[in-house]
C-alpha cells in the first residue's frame, strides 16, 4: 500500500503516525466487524 500515491519525503511517518494509525486500525476494525456482521445477517 506504500507505493501508493505521491512519495511524502517531508513528512516522515515515524513521529506522527502511532496515534493516527490505532484510530485508523480500529475504525476500520469496526467497519469490517459490522459489514461482516451485516452480510452475515442477511
Amino acid at each position: 500500500m506504500s507505493e501508493a500515491g505521491p512519495l511524502e519525503t517531508h513528512n516522515p511517518t515515524k513521529g506522527w503516525s502511532k496515534g493516527p494509525l490505532v484510530l485508523i486500525a480500529l475504525v476500520v476494525v469496526v467497519f469490517l466487524v459490522f459489514f461482516i456482521g451485516y452480510l452475515v445477517g442477511l
